[in-house]
C-alpha cells in the first residue's frame, strides 16, 4: 500500500508543481486494480488540496487512440476542478506538458444511477443535456513504453476539459452516426462518428457505469461524463485555433495563447 501512496504522491507533484520524482522502474508490476487505487488516492490528495471531482471521463474507446497509444481496453478518470473550462476561457499553452486535445461529448447526467440500466432507452432517459467539449491532456508519459498502468494512476493524463456553451437533450444525438471534425487553424486535422467510439458513447457510459458499480459507486445526477474520443490526439501549442465541430451537438472553440 505505501508504494501505491508514493506512485499517486509523485503523480500529484508532477501535476501540482511539474516535478518528476517516481520510485520505482517499471509501473506495469502494478495490477489494474492497484493503479486504480493509486488514481483513487491521487484524486484524494487533489480534494484535500481543494480542488472538487464533478464528473468521469473515460479513456481509449476508439481504434485511433488504442492505436496510438498500443492499448486494447478503455480506462476511466475523473473530472475535477480547477479543470473545469468554458467556451472563451483562456488557455495557456505553458500551464500544460507537451498540451495535445481530444473533442468529446460532455454528458451531464439528469438523475443517479447505480449500474447500467436494464434498457438503453432509460439510459438515455437518465442524460440531462449533451454538449461539444475540447479535453486537454498533458500528453507526456514518464514510462516506457507506455501502459495502462501508468495512464490509470495518472488519471488517464487527463488535465482539463472545457465546455462548450451550446446543450441539446439526448434525443438530439445520433448515438451511432453523429459525426465530428477537428479544425486547428481552420484546416481540418481529425474527423470521425460516433460508432468510433466502443461503437456509442452509450457503450463507454454503460462501461463506466459497470465499473463504477463493482466498487460500489454510483453516477451522481449533475455529474459529467466524457465518453472517449472518436479521433487520436491532436498537439497543440500557443499560437492555435482550434474548433471542434458536431453534427447535432453543435461545435465548439479554443484559442492556445
Amino acid at each position: 500500500m505505501d508504494l501505491i501512496k508514493d506512485i499517486a504522491k509523485s503523480f500529484y507533484h508532477y501535476y501540482k508543481l511539474g516535478e518528476v520524482s517516481f520510485g520505482l522502474e517499471d509501473i506495469s508490476v502494478l495490477s489494474m486494480e492497484q493503479a486504480y487505487q493509486c488514481q483513487d488516492a491521487f484524486v484524494n490528495l487533489r480534494e484535500n488540496d481543494g480542488d472538487q471531482p464533478f464528473g468521469y471521463k473515460v479513456g481509449c474507446t476508439s481504434a485511433a487512440i488504442r492505436k496510438q497509444f498500443g492499448f486494447d481496453e478503455p480506462i476511466y478518470g475523473r473530472l475535477m476542478t480547477p479543470g473545469k473550462l468554458f467556451e472563451y476561457d483562456s488557455v495557456e499553452a505553458r500551464n500544460y506538458d507537451n498540451l495535445a486535445i481530444e473533442p468529446e461529448f460532455v454528458i451531464t447526467m439528469k438523475r443517479d444511477l447505480y449500474g447500467v440500466p436494464e434498457s438503453e432507452q432509460e439510459l438515455i432517459d437518465a442524460i440531462d443535456t449533451i454538449r461539444p467539449g475540447i479535453e486537454l491532456h498533458n500528453y507526456t508519459y514518464h514510462f516506457s513504453p507506455p501502459t495502462r498502468q501508468e495512464l490509470i494512476c495518472s488519471n488517464g493524463i487527463h488535465a482539463a476539459q472545457l465546455i462548450g456553451s451550446h446543450a441539446v437533450e439526448a434525443s438530439a444525438i445520433h448515438w451511432e452516426l453523429e459525426g465530428v471534425a477537428v479544425f486547428k487553424n481552420k484546416k481540418l486535422v481529425a474527423s470521425g462518428v460516433a460508432a468510433d467510439i466502443m461503437g456509442g458513447p452509450l457503450n463507454s457510459l454503460k462501461f463506466l457505469l459497470s465499473h463504477l458499480k463493482s466498487r460500489d459507486q454510483k453516477l451522481a445526477a449533475g455529474e459529467m461524463v466524457i465518453p472517449g474520443s472518436a479521433t487520436a490526439l491532436i498537439p497543440v501549442e500557443a499560437g492555435d485555433e482550434v474548433e471542434c465541430c458536431f453534427t447535432n451537438a453543435g461545435s465548439v472553440k479554443m484559442t492556445v495563447t
